[in-house]
């Protein structure tokens, strides 16, 4: 459904230009879920937003494309690609409280957005309005539409996002960290929400997450991500079962262990490189534990290491 080939992405500062994302690839399928995964400042928001052309005015795509049905979304201007949003891709934002208007009743938000996207009037969208909150788990929906956003708990106002952004019927659900904030409980009901809309309306989704364990709950396939870089995509299994990359590997052991509470957890040493300058190299060197003079010569090239299971590192190369 989306194809993303090489994607680099620069944001002009005072002190000069970031290059937040070096050629970046990767694909969604229909009915899958792919979780980018990674640190904060990795690159994952921003590979996002940049399908929507949500990017800040300071930031520059200097190389790459992102198609959508063949149609190179890059090329396209604000006014065609606004025809994309909501009704082709929709979007759910890290924080539900600032994408819902905080003056307007819940049911008014959605029928506008129904209106739009579906071309109905206001009468024809109610009743759309009402069955979308029962499908996010609202028993009660005509209550739920009366009220403000401020009236309800963050797990309720994030199944409204959630419901807006699949008002206009999209192929592609964009979810950036939608259960940042909630709890344990709360965290599983928005899981299990967005696999049931992955079933009943064959959406595809693109998960952004730094949680691994909201990648293991949900996802299909996995894309690691590190300072704006790939390094090691493959399917759950073979992300959590037989990781290759020494930056998934160090991801993997500083998860708790809940068998033995007393163990340390493991921590990555070191920060991410300057992305003003980014090394030669491999990004991930400075920090690794297996790295080799080759890797601080040439980024390391794709290496497939079985079917669907792809690692940028120049030690599984050799």
């Amino acid at each position: 459904m989306i194809n993303i080939e090489e994607l680099s992405i620069t944001f002009s500062t005072f002190h000069g230009k970031v290059h937040v994302l070096d050629k970046v690839s990767l694909s969604v399928n229909r009915r899958e879920i792919l979780a980018i995964v990674g640190e904060s400042g990795s690159g994952k928001s921003v590979t996002a937003y940049s399908i929507l052309g949500l990017l800040d005015k300071n930031a520059e795509i200097s190389n790459g494309h992102i198609y959508f049905d063949e149609e190179d979304l890059t090329k396209l201007s604000p006014n065609k690609i606004q025809k994309y949003r909501g009704k082709r891709i929709g979007m759910v934002f890290q924080e539900p409280m600032s994408a819902l208007h905080p003056t307007m009743r819940i049911g008014d938000q959605l029928v506008n957005v129904i209106k739009r996207h579906r071309k109905l009037s206001k009468k024809d969208a109610y009743p759309i309005m009402l069955d979308m909150l029962k499908d996010v788990h609202f028993d009660n929906p005509e209550d739920i539409a009366k009220k403000y956003p401020h009236q309800l708990s963050g797990g309720m106002r994030q199944r409204i996002v959630i419901a807006l952004a699949m008002s206009g019927q999209p192929e592609l659900l964009i979810a950036d960290e939608p259960t940042t904030a909630l709890d344990v409980t709360i965290q599983a009901e928005i899981l299990n929400l967005i696999k049931e809309l992955v079933q009943k309306h064959n959406t595809a989704v693109l998960l952004i997450t730094h949680d691994l364990g909201v990648v293991k709950e949900v996802g299909d396939r996995v894309c690691v991500m590190y300072g704006g870089n790939i390094m090691e995509s493959g399917s759950v299994d073979q992300i959590f079962e037989s990781p290759r990359h020494p930056y998934t590997k160090a991801l993997l052991s500083a998860l708790p262990n809940h068998v033995d509470r007393s163990e340390r957890l493991q921590e990555i040493t070191g920060e991410i490189p300057d992305l003003k300058n980014r090394p030669e190299g491999c990004i991930f060197y400075s920090r690794c534990s297996e790295g080799k003079s080759t890797c601080t010569e040439k980024a390391p090239a794709c290496m497939q290491v079985s079917e669907a299971h792809h690692v940028y590192c120049w030690e599984v190369h050799s």
